[in-house]
């Protein structure tokens, strides 16, 4: 126990001479209350030893002056120890104790009643209102006419039961009360705690959020570049080399046809660029009118046959997004035979029925092995499969050395990709 006092006492002195911060805030909450107490006992202990003829004894006075230095020492000790229950316990019996001690050598009943009021106040600022709490008050509010009545008899219990019993239940009330503002202003700052937490986490999620967004963007834009001036660039070269084959054939009528549906091309890939850089979604365009011009176009280099098969239904109209989605579905399936398939024919076939749009395109060319890693910088594999992750479509390749290709892709029109 004295080593334990001991401690205090340092710790004591410590939070007096240099507090820390966490320190400094959690004497800010209850140290008004203990100056206020100190101040009080103070000018009573003054006043009793001044006017006690009991202490008229040297002897009796320094014990009763340090035997109420230690009293109010362990008022602020009991301030440090808040959270350990064995201490605190022990700190109000060990007070009780010299409070009795310092009445009994002082003979006077005022200091019975400042002494007890300001542990009882002291026991409900600390334990609040717990049953705990209740039983100390109970044994204070009992001591303190048990004082009395040794001091002076049944004739001072009678002249000071009055003034306590009005003194104690005003000081009750008003510590309980002291003590839900104090409860009030912990759970304040511990929200105020939580939602600084929150706030925080609010901000990574959104620098996280805005990271996700720029890399969303960033493979969006990939797509559409892929998809319009790569595709495009590469259909140029395509029919200009058609050209330069039907100018060394000198097939000039074949020729000029070409060059025509370059220009064509030219003006389609520079418009559907813009439409990409733009963020536009093409609203305006006919879904079949363009299907059929893709084909077209694929068609004019003479190199491979297409057939087309479309069926659309009147009188349910496809999303704009899914649209846009199947048609780069089809120029990249399309610019990819053109490049790599080598096939005499290809089938473009597109369904479409009361929830779902179907695309396949198919081509007897040279195929190859989707388990392979594609060649660096070609990027329509990966821009397939992340179209029908968008989308929520199923997708699926079939393809295999020299069986030639087929590529579906299943879109669903009542989802689909929101931004």
């Amino acid at each position: 126990m004295m080593k334990s006092i001991r401690k205090h006492l340092r710790s004591l002195w410590q939070l007096i001479s240099n507090p820390t911060a966490e320190e400094r805030e959690r004497m800010g909450e209850g140290r008004s209350f203990y100056i206020v107490l100190t101040f009080i006992l103070g000018i009573v202990t003054i006043i009793v030893a001044y006017n006690s003829p009991l202490l008229n004894s040297p002897w009796r006075l320094i014990a009763f002056i340090a035997i109420m230095v230690l009293h109010i020492t362990l008022h602020w000790l009991s301030f440090l120890s808040v959270g350990n229950l064995r201490l605190e316990i022990s700190y109000l019996i060990v007070q009780g104790i010299l409070a009795m001690l310092a009445i009994v050598l002082s003979g006077e009943p005022e200091l019975a009643l400042a002494v007890f009021a300001a542990m009882i106040g002291e026991t409900i600022g600390t334990f609040g209102t717990s049953r705990l709490s209740w039983s100390a008050v109970i044994t204070y509010l009992i001591l303190t006419p048990f004082s009395y009545y040794i001091i002076g008899g049944i004739e001072t219990l009678q002249g000071w039961m009055s003034p306590t019993i009005s003194t104690m239940i005003i000081l009750i009330i008003f510590m309980i009360l002291f003590r839900k503002q104090l409860e009030s202003n912990e759970r304040a700052q511990a929200l105020a705690a939580d939602l600084k937490d929150a706030n925080q986490q609010l901000s990574a999620y959104a620098v996280r959020n805005e990271a996700l967004t720029l890399q969303s963007e960033r493979e969006r834009m990939a797509r559409e570049l892929h998809d319009t001036l790569a595709q495009g660039v590469a259909g140029l070269i395509l029919q200009l080399e058609a050209l330069k084959a039907f100018q060394e054939q000198s097939n000039h009528g074949q020729a000029q046809k070409v060059v025509e549906q370059a220009l064509d091309r030219a003006r389609n890939t520079l418009s559907e660029s813009r439409a990409a850089i733009e963020d536009l979604r093409n609203e305006d365009r006919d879904f079949k009118k363009t299907v059929k011009r893709l084909v077209t176009e694929f068609c004019a280099t003479e190199k491979t046959k297409c057939e087309l098969n479309i069926q659309l239904e009147s009188g349910q109209k496809i999303p704009q997004n899914i649209q846009h989605h199947a048609r780069r579905v089809l120029h990249e399936a399309l610019t990819n035979i053109q490049k790599h398939a080598q096939a005499e024919v290809a089938s473009v076939s597109i369904f479409q029925a009361e929830k779902t749009l179907e695309v396949q395109i198919k081509d007897n060319g040279v195929g190859f092995d989707p388990e392979k890693n594609p060649e660096q910088g070609h990027f329509g594999l990966q821009g397939f499969q992340e179209r029908a992750q968008l989308t929520n479509s199923q997708y699926k390749l079939i393809s295999s050395p020299n069986e030639g290709t087929t590529i579906e892709f299943l879109f669903p029109l009542d989802e689909g990709e929101n931004a």
